[in-house]
């Protein structure tokens, strides 16, 4: 198909350049689609028009819609699973494994994203249905979940198939983060501006706008992805052991691998800290203490999502070269404490909690209800002179700040995320990307449920409900009003200022002194309890992974050799594996000496050795018999090369030769040693033992 390359396949460690770029490049569009989705239909509905002017109505159905989108948890908890397990056991015949749920994820959402924004009920004379709305978009917002969970699970499954090797790995996910961070910034800017920047256009109709032209984007460049990228040739020995996949896999992988385990845990507490400012909740937080709109504090937000993409772009373009240099433990502690002084200089400086205002603060041009029309046209203007002056430059120093470290710490536990998948094959046998990256967009959409939730306690804790539904109203006459009046260019609705001054003014400092520590104490929760856990809960090194790589890659050339495929990969990778594989085994470490049961052993190996110097020839044989006795001492002579036993002294399960009392290596698990020795025995054409741990065996020998 020429330049198509719909089924094309590649072998080895080394990306295609085409893929390297257009794989991560089509993730702007992917973001910027679920940005609109995850962090505005909300904003969307009460900030829109769409719901009832009533207070009682509003806030009945504000609440039907925060029930849904939390019911929306349950579920995405069945919903992600179910796909995980679906990409992984079915596949389209000769279209590749990842890239056909991609496309058909894409083109599923982009249809529920436009009907989502673009299906407005209303009465007779023309004012909004609240509740005909909250139907319409309960319904389509569980289509959109569900499509685009296909398509998320197909996107995320493929990124770590693409290579195992640590720096390329790096490489792509860097660019595949960036581009995420800039699809995510494109549209929240575009929706805390655009929105209330022009008189003549509402709210409800520039959000119509936006997802549609979102929806045909995120469209063309999953297409782009399914035609023109290519997928890893997969091990024959993974897709046999993807055919057998069953649903529940996802949570018995989860529940035995603890590397795993820790990353997906601390990926969800991530992804729940980043979401608090540059969603919603920030946004609505800074309309009420800045002022709605684009002119206020839309324009700070806009501002605070400028830093958040520099802050975010800056480590993950340089990370590649900052993990040459530094490990990834050491890479999350840097990242933490960043964080942290960020946090404490936010908290100190943009919340007011030494007097009416924060000690970041520029007072703004008075325009009150009373002020005259020309003044207040200039209402919605952006004015970067009061952006910048004063001590505004606190709002975005300290932002920069925890979003720098938030940065750094996302792509190490990324890369985590992906090097427990790596063991999962080396450990346990099965990669099952798909299965496992399913936790992924379940911590993403449980994360953003959670913070919908935290959004209606924090407002409602502070307050701050009666000015949320006071800015809805005021959206809501504004729709009508401009709708009445679309051919008027000249057309300025003055009672929209007034409706939004007087909303704002219901805001008092204690509230948003109340809501701002909130707020803060949400991102510094979540940022602790993600950074000790993948501190202390994650034990995959630099040099364990290395190691788990290596191995790998002889198995997967051992197993497409037994396949009768060919392995095309560079053969400087397989030798250079196998080398540095046997180069470990071959290392003496000085370790205690092994006791358990080697006079025994020894006087085993013994055994067939006499027996090869009878005293005397028997006369005559037959030929069943000669065989027979031939074959003894060879079985024998290969049942104990090497063993594996538990080290008494520290519980490490320890290998080494027979015979021998100097230990070759020492694992965690038993699994890891077993696998360790499995790999040597093939190699050599000799077999291990393995001695028994506990029970009424202890310390018996276990042939394998």
């Amino acid at each position: 198909m020429g330049f198509l390359n719909v089924n094309a396949t590649y072998e080895g460690n080394k990306i295609p350049k085409l893929t390297k770029w257009l794989f991560p490049l089509s993730g702007i569009f992917r973001d910027a689609c679920y940005a609109l989705v995850g962090s505005f239909l909300l904003q969307y509905a009460i900030n829109s028009g769409v719901l009832s002017s009533d207070p009682s109505t509003f806030k009945a159905q504000y609440g039907v819609i925060t029930v849904a989108m939390i019911v929306a948890l349950i579920w995405d908890g069945i919903n992600d699973p179910i796909m995980g397990f679906i990409v992984e056991k079915f596949r389209f015949k000769n279209l590749g494994k990842f890239k056909p749920w991609i496309l058909l994820g894409a083109i599923g959402n982009a249809i529920a994203v436009v009907f989502m924004f673009n299906i407005r009920p209303t009465f007779a004379d023309g004012s909004a249905n609240g509740w005909a709305f909250v139907g319409v978009m309960i319904a389509f917002y569980f289509l959109w979940d569900l499509f685009f969970t296909i398509n998320d699970i197909g996107y995320w499954s493929m990124l770590p198939s693409l290579t195992n090797d640590e720096h390329e790995r790096a490489s792509i996910t860097s660019k595949m983060t960036v581009c995420a961070s800039i699809g995510g910034f494109i549209m929240t800017a575009g929706c805390m501006l655009l929105p209330t920047m022009f008189s003549n256009i509402s709210s409800a109709q520039m959000y119509m706008l936006l997802s549609i032209a979102v929806a045909a984007l995120f469209f063309l460049s999953q297409l782009a992805v399914f035609l023109l990228c290519k997928e890893r040739k997969e091990d024959p020995t993974q897709t046999e052991a993807s055919e057998k996949t069953h649903f529940l896999d996802l949570f018995k992988v989860f529940g035995k691998n603890k590397e795993l385990r820790v990353a997906i845990i601390s990926m969800f507490l991530y992804y729940l800290a980043s979401g608090v400012l540059t969603g919603g909740i920030g946004l609505n937080y800074f309309y009420l203490s800045l002022g709605y709109g684009s002119g206020r504090g839309g324009l700070v937000s806009t501002i605070i999502s400028v830093m958040y993409v520099l802050a975010m772009v800056i480590p993950q373009v340089l990370y590649p070269m900052i993990a040459k240099k530094l490990s990834k433990q050491k890479i999350l502690t840097i990242s933490f404490i960043i964080q942290m002084i960020g946090f404490a200089g936010f908290l100190l400086c943009c919340i007011p909690l030494f007097g009416e205002h924060p000690l970041a603060f520029n007072a703004a041009k008075d325009i009150t209800a009373a002020s005259p029309l020309e003044v207040k046209k200039t209402f919605f203007d952006m004015d970067f002179g009061w952006a910048f002056g004063g001590t505004m430059f606190l709002y975005y120093l300290f932002p920069f700040i925890f979003f720098f470290g938030m940065g750094l710490m996302y792509l190490a536990v990324m890369v985590m995320f992906q090097d427990a998948i790596d063991y999962n094959e080396y450990a346990y046998g099965e990669r099952k990307e798909s299965i496992i990256s399913a936790w992924r967009p379940l911590d993403v959409k449980l994360s953003s449920a959670l913070l919908r939730g935290f959004q209606y306690i924090i407002f409602l804790a502070a307050g701050l409900m009666p000015a949320v539904t006071a800015i809805s109203d005021a959206e809501n006459a504004h729709n009508i009003n401009t709708a009445a009046h679309l051919t008027d260019p000249t057309y300025f609705d003055e009672q929209f200022v007034d409706d939004v001054i007087a909303a704002k003014n219901m805001a008092t400092f204690n509230s948003l002194r109340i809501a701002g520590i909130l707020i803060v104490s949400v991102l510094v929760v979540s940022v602790i309890a993600s950074y000790l856990l993948m501190h202390f809960g994650y034990t995959i090194t630099e040099q364990k992974h290395q190691e788990i790589v290596n191995a790998l890659e002889i198995r997967h050339k051992k197993d497409f050799e037994a396949a009768g495929e060919t392995y095309d990969a560079p053969v400087e990778e397989a030798v250079e594996a196998e080398i540095a594989a046997e180069a470990v085994a071959e290392e003496p470490v000085k370790e205690e000496p092994v006791q358990e049961e080697q006079p025994e052993e020894k006087a085993e190996e013994a055994k067939p050795e006499a027996k090869k110097t009878p005293a005397k020839k028997p006369a005559a044989k037959k030929p069943s018999e000669e065989k027979k006795e031939e074959a003894k001492p060879e079985s024998k002579k290969n049942t104990a090369s090497y063993h594996v036993s538990k080290r008494a002294s520290d519980g490490k399960w320890q290998v080494f030769r027979a015979g021998s009392d100097k230990v070759i290596k020492l694992f965690d698990t038993k699994v890891e040693a077993e696998e360790y020795t499995k790999r040597m025995a093939e190699n050599q054409g000799v077999s291990y033992l393995s001695h028994a741990s506990k029970g009424k065996n202890k310390g018996r020998i276990q042939k394998k």
